[in-house]
């Protein structure tokens, strides 16, 4: 991981990360539907989602459903993410386009755990940000080696969901873009192992699930956070 002697804001990371962590569970819930089915906007017993809904329980205030991610895991997931970003040595632009990154991968990664679905709507929202946000910054080799990674991957991808017959989904094509360009801003070093790292620990998964039979034939995981995890691992030997 790069280190810089610039100095460390005086607030802790987890602050900052908890103050936003209600907005990333509405998010998650707000898009926690089938693909036939209109975004949420209210729990079963009619309670609006925002802001009611969306404590650190994961549960309705009103009749207690569950309605987001269970408890603290997503708060777990947001602070882990804020002291990476911390101790990462980025700064200006590039801290703000991986923390914008980092953000869009929490929801999503969230979502396809909940409902095996990754929203384009989502993906598009963090690729365009980061991108934006990496190019205000300057670098144009960085930037365009970005760009070409999401391309090449997501190509790459489009050809095993269509050979896979529905192994690999749309919506992981799709989500191969921010992942490979946040990878790439670095190097093609970087964008292999992520995707190694992504791939593997969702095979190791996937036996091990199997071997207990807590997955059953036929039954999938969902890749993306395995991706997401992956690219953030290899993230932080940059």
């Amino acid at each position: 991981m790069t280190t810089t002697s610039s100095t460390r804001p005086a607030v802790p990371p987890a602050l900052y990360a908890v103050a936003f962590t209600p907005l990333l569970r509405w998010l998650v819930a707000h898009h926690s539907t089938e693909p036939d089915r209109p975004w949420r906007t209210r729990c079963a017993c009619g309670a609006p989602l925002w802001p009611g809904t969306c404590g650190p329980t994961g549960r309705c205030r009103v009749c207690a459903t569950p309605v987001s991610p269970r408890p603290f895991q997503l708060e777990a997931a947001t602070i882990a993410a804020a002291v990476i970003l911390w101790l990462s040595g980025w700064t200006g632009w590039a801290l703000a386009a991986y923390a914008w990154w980092a953000t869009g991968m929490i929801v999503l990664a969230f979502v396809d755990l909940a409902m095996l679905r990754l929203p384009h709507r989502l993906t598009a929202a963090t690729t365009i940000g980061f991108l934006a946000l990496l190019a205000a910054g300057g670098d144009s080799t960085g930037w365009w080696r970005a760009v070409a990674a999401g391309a090449v991957l997501a190509a790459l991808f489009a050809v095993l969901a269509v050979l896979s017959r529905g192994q690999l989904g749309w919506g992981d094509v799709a989500l191969a873009v921010p992942v490979a360009a946040a990878l790439g801003w670095h190097s093609w070093a970087a964008v292999y192992a992520g995707c190694l790292l992504g791939f593997g620990a969702a095979a190791v998964t996937a036996v091990a699930m199997r071997k207990t039979r807590k997955l059953q034939p036929g039954g999938h995981l969902p890749l993306g956070p395995f991706l997401i995890a992956g690219a953030a691992a290899a993230l932080m030997w940059q």
